[in-house]
């Protein structure tokens, strides 16, 4: 899955505590989340580097809307996740039937 790259705001540390819960969810600062317009259901990609873990915004598949430019019928999310599960479900086959 390609990854959209944001321009990012001006550099500034934003520094703050959070707690890990029993489930190994954490909760992020609010002001960093305004600082990078984070929203519900944005997707993070999570590097480890050393001790330190470094989250940075992907995107989402709405931010992608426009990107094929004109001419192109659109398609909604539903029919998208229904081609996924089609083609997973077709692998899983072809799979299957090379391993007999």
């Amino acid at each position: 899955m390609p990854t959209i790259q944001r321009k990012l705001p001006v550099s500034r540390r934003i520094s703050a505590q959070t707690t890990i819960s029993p489930a190994f969810q954490t909760t992020l600062a609010a002001e960093a989340v305004r600082a990078l317009g984070l929203h519900p259901g944005m997707i993070l990609s999570q590097t480890v580097e050393g001790n330190r873990l470094i989250l940075e915004p992907l995107g989402t598949v709405d931010t992608l809307a426009g990107s094929l430019g004109t001419g192109h019928a659109t398609v909604g999310i539903e029919k998208m996740k229904q081609g996924a599960k089609a083609a997973i479900a077709e692998a899983g086959r072809k799979a299957l039937n090379a391993a007999r």
